[in-house]
């Protein structure tokens, strides 16, 4: 069997969010079409989501390792896509999405904002399975680019630039969903600075852990959960205390604008442990 990853367990939970639903969301129908090209991993995912004991056992082993994690997930998303509706209503002429995984948002924010380009940003054999996803959907891809990348040694601004279609003069909304853990601190803000300098006017949605028991994890995640991510080559490796994120941004070119409450009392995270955040540009970014 294919390793498991975290944006193939990220796709099967969108796809069980959107089990039993009198239409399937394009979000569950990208994570559905993507985990059906992962091999034998995504294969079994997918096994697992659509029949009730599957969808037991993916809650027992929920349970076993981090309580309330598919919550978070929706409970992020929804407020991502909120945040980039009012973005694009407010001028975003541009999406760029970076380590996007087999999330629909993309997609998504094409569909409901028709002058709206969409520019992703992942690894090639992630973006060549999307692509083919999205094909088998009948995706209009017109404004819908797929970039591979290595966010390890590539800066996104570089990357996008080197594409005829990406306009840096066009005002742009940045998404870095769950993706700054898996990178160095210093080569998080490496990637977030070339934005800020390198963009006029661009907002930025992101998320970031929080250490917790002297480490960068949920809240809730089970000792074993670390050293699960370990073996497939995607630990957390860093974490911000909700009081340092106004000045690691500040360092990057960015001003804080909304943190997103983990406590919110009429809508909580299931699993908090993972900071989500809304950032302009600062008005004189670093250089």
């Amino acid at each position: 069997m294919k390793a498991l990853s975290t944006a193939m367990l990220v796709a099967a939970a969108s796809v069980q969010h959107g089990y039993g639903r009198v239409e399937s969301t394009p979000q569950a129908q990208l994570a559905r079409a993507c985990l059906e090209r992962c091999g034998a991993g995504g294969r079994w995912l997918l096994r697992l989501a659509d029949h009730a004991l599957g969808r037991v056992c993916l809650s027992a082993l929920e349970a076993l390792g981090l309580p309330g994690l598919r919550g978070h997930y929706a409970w992020r998303k929804r407020r991502i896509a909120q945040w980039a509706d009012r973005a694009c209503a407010d001028g975003a002429a541009q999406a760029v999405l970076i380590g996007s995984g087999y999330d629909g948002l993309g997609w998504s924010l094409a569909q409901r904002h028709p002058m709206l380009r969409v520019f992703e940003l992942d690894r090639t054999d992630s973006v060549a399975i999307k692509r083919e996803a999205l094909r088998q959907l009948q995706a209009d891809m017109s404004r819908l680019r797929l970039l591979g990348t290595d966010l390890e040694r590539d800066g996104a601004l570089g990357t996008l630039l080197a594409d005829p279609a990406f306009d840096p003069d066009r005002p742009t909304l940045c998404v870095a969903e769950g993706v700054l853990m898996y990178l160095s601190s210093a080569r998080a803000q490496h990637l977030l600075r070339g934005l800020a300098q390198g963009l006029p006017c661009p907002i930025l949605i992101a998320t970031t852990m929080e250490p917790w028991c002297g480490r960068p994890r949920f809240r809730r995640e089970r000792p074993w959960v670390s050293g699960w991510l370990q073996r497939r080559g995607e630990p957390f490796r860093w974490g911000c205390e909700r009081g340092a994120i106004g000045a690691w941004l500040g360092e990057c070119g960015w001003r804080l604008r909304t943190l997103a409450e983990p406590g919110d009392p009429d809508d909580p995270d299931p699993s908090p442990g993972e900071w989500l955040f809304l950032a302009h540009r600062a008005t004189v970014p670093p250089r």
